[in-house]
């Protein structure tokens, strides 16, 4: 029986949700040993413990691909590409689901990871959708006169400062990254925006790791900035939104590679409650 796109689309369920990985495993079994052998046969990359920013990219990028009506059918499969991962030579890497006999479990089940795919016809990789241009000059609203708080270690110089003055501080920040073009794309709850890199207390080498990092949601008239993160707390939003990892800003990567072995899968997912769980508890 053929797979249609309406089918597809309605096991994935609704897009706008920060916990892609369980919406993937709501759609798909996915053995183990087969994200195994996906990260063994892409170009390496550390994915962090149980390969979780991976679960992540795929829940994404595979959501893209159904989206997209990107995939193909035949042998009573459908196959989507891994997103944009390829092996050390350069070959997309293809998946096969079919659909699960087991009665009460995932509508679908992850049948083989390939690069040399036998498929009647093989799939293109998703377009990685581009946020909404940021508009000149639109007010930098805060959500909360309190964004510092939670991050006042890595601004100590800003702690004892009144909280207008660490406001404009933030704002100034977050417009003089943009003047530079220091913004990345960063997949939030479904779709597309950018996070802003903060220099407080030092510009010398924008190589380095900024203070810290703002996400921002573009509206028409305003970009209003939720809260801020520690540098690495993005990396898993970060990666979806490019084809290969080596797009992303050095200070990034090494950050990460300093902190994936302690990453949680909860940051991963949801970067921004993570860190307003650890305020919370930092505040009992």
């Amino acid at each position: 029986m053929a797979f249609t796109h309406e089918e597809l689309l309605e096991a994935w369920g609704d897009p706008y949700t920060n916990r892609v990985v369980e919406r993937l495993h709501r759609f798909a079994f996915i053995p183990n040993d087969h994200l195994e052998r996906l990260a063994d046969i892409a170009l390496p990359e550390n994915w962090g413990n149980n390969h979780h920013v991976l679960k992540k990219y795929l829940a994404v990028q595979i959501a893209w691909s159904i989206e997209q009506a990107q995939f193909t059918q035949g042998n009573d499969q459908f196959y989507v590409t891994a997103g944009h991962l390829q092996t050390r030579y350069g070959t997309p890497i293809y998946l096969a689901f079919a659909r699960n006999r087991n009665q009460n479990r995932e509508p679908f089940y992850l049948v083989a990871v390939e690069s040399n795919m036998s498929a009647p016809a093989l799939p293109v990789p998703p377009e990685i959708p581009m946020p909404s241009d940021i508009p000149i000059g639109v007010e930098i609203v805060m959500m909360h006169d309190h964004i510092l708080d939670d991050n006042s270690d890595r601004v100590p110089f800003l702690r004892d400062t009144p909280r207008v003055a660490q406001m404009c501080a933030v704002s100034g920040a977050i417009q003089w990254s943009l003047n530079r073009k220091l913004h990345l794309p960063y997949w939030y709850f479904g779709r597309m925006s950018y996070v802003v890199p903060l220099y407080l207390s030092s510009r010398e080498d924008i190589t380095q790791a900024p203070d810290l990092i703002a996400p921002i949601q573009v509206n028409p008239q305003s970009l209003l900035v939720r809260t801020v993160l520690k540098p690495v707390m993005p990396f898993g939003n970060a990666r979806v939104a490019v084809q290969r990892h080596d797009q992303l800003p050095h200070w990034l990567l090494q950050a990460w590679r300093e902190h994936a072995a302690t990453a949680t899968e909860a940051e991963i997912e949801n970067p921004e409650e993570a860190s307003a769980a650890s305020a919370e508890a930092a505040q009992t």
